[in-house]
């Protein structure tokens, strides 16, 4: 696949990834209002369990796109590129992070002037932020050893690539899946190292896998099986289907190969996906502020749940999207949104 190609596919993972999580984080954020779960548990089940396929691959790709670009032998990966990838996220959490922390401990207990704002910045280092930054501080991580990784793909051959991400996969995502099944508490820190598996997957995929029947019957394996346990335990199929746990790896490299095999159509200039793409890190960090608004608003909240979530899905992208605009005007964030 030329150059070209390669990046545009990515371009449009961005895009679909960033409409993904927006609508996955609809679903989740109307589900934690007692009164709309209690009145919709049926609908929020059936929601449930089309998340899966629609949008549980999103941050996943997200990773083995970073991956696939990152290890790319042809990419001289510095020290100093490396330090500029980690100040990039750094940055976003000590200004995006630390502002979600004080909204979240004002919203719990009120302002305690300078208090909030230790409390706030511990919450910070520990963490402790918006759930959904979890991706902001694993690529910290996974930057760190980026100079490592790449001086191993550049080495390493097919099969060495093949056993290594298989014995991650076992031990980052089956183990703390059969711990989670069993309801022990073994293994689940492990889970915490998954985005390793991803990003070394995106290299391994990007470099080795075509969209055939191997892929796609891994793939359509695994997302049957946790649709399958939906029908035992709902609330337990959905935790599966978390990064972290087994389900999730090989359907996501099937989304991964997909998007990359079918979406190689460059996108307009001035087009929607164009700048949802330009915008698709912003999207990602901002949408649930606009979600947390308009579920303060008790005529909104009074909407029928479908529509409710349209509207949040709706003014969430628009809004990141004009958010981020403003918010590169600052010097500070030109180069880091």
């Amino acid at each position: 696949m030329s150059e070209r190609k390669t990046i545009q596919s990515y371009e449009w993972a961005r895009v679909l990834g960033a409409l993904a999580v927006v609508c996955l984080h609809a679903v989740v954020a109307t589900r934690l209002v007692p009164e709309l779960h209690q009145g919709n548990a049926a609908l929020f089940l059936a929601e449930d369990v089309l998340c899966v396929p629609l949008t549980r691959w999103a941050v996943p790709v997200f990773f083995m796109v970073s991956g696939a670009l990152l290890l790319d032998p042809g990419r001289q990966m510095t020290l100093e590129k490396v330090g500029r990838y980690v100040w990039r996220m750094a940055f976003i959490l000590l200004t995006i992070g630390f502002a979600f922390c004080v909204m979240e401990l004002v919203a719990s207990f009120g302002f305690y002037g300078l208090l909030t704002f230790q409390a706030a910045f511990l919450n910070l280092l520990q963490g402790l932020s918006w759930g959904h930054l979890w991706y902001v501080y694993a690529l910290i991580g996974l930057y760190l050893i980026t100079p490592i990784l790449s001086a191993y793909v550049r080495v390493a051959t097919q099969r060495d690539l093949a056993i290594v991400a298989l014995v991650g996969y076992a031990l980052l995502c089956v183990a703390p899946t059969i711990d989670l099944v069993a309801g022990t508490k073994l293994y689940a820190f492990l889970g915490t190292g998954s985005p390793v598996v991803y990003y070394l997957a995106g290299y391994y995929a990007s470099t080795y896998l075509e969209l055939d029947a191997k892929v796609i019957g891994a793939g359509a394996l695994a997302l049957a099986a946790n649709l399958v346990a939906f029908a035992f335990d709902p609330e337990l199929a959905s935790q599966l289907a978390l990064p972290e746990y087994a389900f999730a790896l090989p359907f996501s490299v099937l989304a991964f190969v997909a998007i990359r095999s079918l979406l190689e159509r460059p996108m307009r200039e001035r087009g929607l996906a164009r700048t949802l793409a330009r915008d698709s890190f912003g999207i990602y960090l901002l949408h649930p502020l606009f979600g947390h608004v308009i579920l303060r608003v008790p005529a909104l909240v009074t909407l029928p749940l479908p529509v409710l979530q349209l509207t949040i899905v709706v003014v969430g992208v628009a809004g990141s999207v004009v958010l981020t605009r403003l918010l590169r005007l600052l010097p500070p964030f030109a180069s880091k949104l």
